[in-house]
């Protein structure tokens, strides 16, 4: 998926991104915040910032941060999101997190949660966190991920996930995480699959994404048909009217630049 797809569906999806959505991911974001051991003087830089979740929760406890994504309007929703908090440490701008619009060694502390599986290279996003990190800076990661050795559950979850958005790339697994980390220079302090947020409901899921008709049944009938270890793993839960419960995997990492 091109940068300009990836721009145009979260343009779309926008005012879809509440509350609700944080609610899911919400165990990730405390592990961020307790592992990133914040300083008043910290500046942060929060990639794929979407709606401003992260970035908006960061801010209390450091001097500055920078929210950046691809779309439009995920910021104007995070301007609005930062004016009714009244927070004033934080500036929004538009950029890719594999071309960071900032200069080397810019941030004590780098951000992202879940994005990263929507974006083309993890290696030249990882490159780029290096880059505008400070000598001993923080990166705190978390996103949906997909178990080690696994390969049929890893198949069929990041087939469903295009399906249901055609944005996403690919979600990795845990080990694939701490091999891009290192490779990228950074040194992995921390890496864990913090214990799964609440279980998110499949019509819900696709409501965020505009997911409708054909393709929200090719979905349904995805899940409908999930390989036994998937349903397992994923607590895969067939609800009236369609609809499915499930929990999707989160792998949360610190890592830290030389």
């Amino acid at each position: 998926m091109s940068t300009r797809s990836a721009k145009e569906q979260f343009d779309r999806q926008a005012s879809h991104y509440n509350a609700q959505w944080n609610s899911w991911t919400g165990t990730a974001l405390n592990w961020l915040l307790e592992q990133a051991e914040c300083q008043p003087d910290d500046t942060v830089l929060d990639v794929a910032t979407g709606t401003g979740f992260t970035a908006l929760a960061f801010a209390p406890f450091v001097q500055a941060v920078v929210g950046v994504d691809v779309s439009t309007g995920m910021l104007e929703q995070a301007r609005q999101q930062q004016a009714a908090q009244n927070i004033d440490n934080v500036t929004w701008q538009e950029g890719a997190a594999e071309s960071l619009p900032f200069a080397d060694e810019t941030f004590s502390i780098v951000t992202c949660r879940i994005a990263p599986h929507h974006f083309h290279s993890i290696p030249q996003f990882l490159s780029e966190v290096k880059r505008v990190l400070r000598p001993h800076g923080r990166f705190l990661l978390a996103d949906t991920c997909v178990p080690d050795d696994e390969p049929e559950v890893n198949e069929w979850q990041n087939r469903v996930e295009a399906m249901r958005d055609p944005s996403h790339m690919r979600n990795l697994a845990p080990q694939e995480w701490h091999q891009a980390l290192e490779a990228a220079g950074l040194h992995v302090a921390a890496l864990c699959e913090p214990t799964a947020d609440i279980a998110m409901h499949l019509n819900d899921w696709m409501a965020k994404s505009g997911c409708t008709g054909q393709q929200a049944e090719a979905v349904r009938a995805a899940f409908a048909t999930a390989p036994s270890a998937a349903a397992r793993i994923f607590h895969i839960r067939e609800l009236p009217q369609g609809d499915y419960a499930f929990a999707w995997q989160r792998v949360a990492a610190k890592a830290i630049k030389p």
